[in-house]
């Protein structure tokens, strides 16, 4: 695999670094970590569901960044969005081929809003709601 440049550095290369157990690419400058396809949800505290879905499903709410995707070779520039909906998190993630750029700290952040929708107990209506979603319709 080629060499990555960090999207907000650009002047430095990407290091691998173990990130609870995964390794990712990280810039030592920055601080920020880029992570591929799937590593999101291997770094983050364990929590039902799929979070890249949810960084990805509110893109038309996404503004396109100047910072270029560091796997990429074609140019394609980072696309800024709320990590979850309801969030005030803003993580940037690339289109093309889905890796997610966090800045420092954003890792902390996001697994401090999982440990805190952990703590809010469900409602009886989405139980339901969730148990409704999971039988197979054809």
């Amino acid at each position: 695999m080629a060499d990555l440049r960090c999207p907000i550095c650009v002047d430095s290369m990407l290091t691998k670094h173990s990130e609870n157990g995964t390794d990712v690419d990280f810039c030592e400058k920055c601080g920020g970590i880029w992570l591929d396809k799937g590593e999101l949800n291997k770094i983050t505290h364990p929590i039902a569901g799929d979070l890249e879905f949810c960084c990805h499903e509110n893109h038309q709410k996404s503004i396109i960044t100047e910072h270029l995707c560091p796997l990429c070779t074609n140019g394609t520039k980072l696309v800024e969005a709320y990590f979850m909906e309801y969030s005030d998190i803003r993580i940037e993630y690339c289109k093309c081929c889905d890796g997610i750029w966090l800045e420092k700290g954003e890792l902390d952040v996001i697994n401090r809003e999982i440990d805190a929708l952990k703590e809010v107990p469900e409602s009886l209506d989405h139980k339901i709601m969730v148990f409704l979603s999971k039988l197979p319709f054809n």
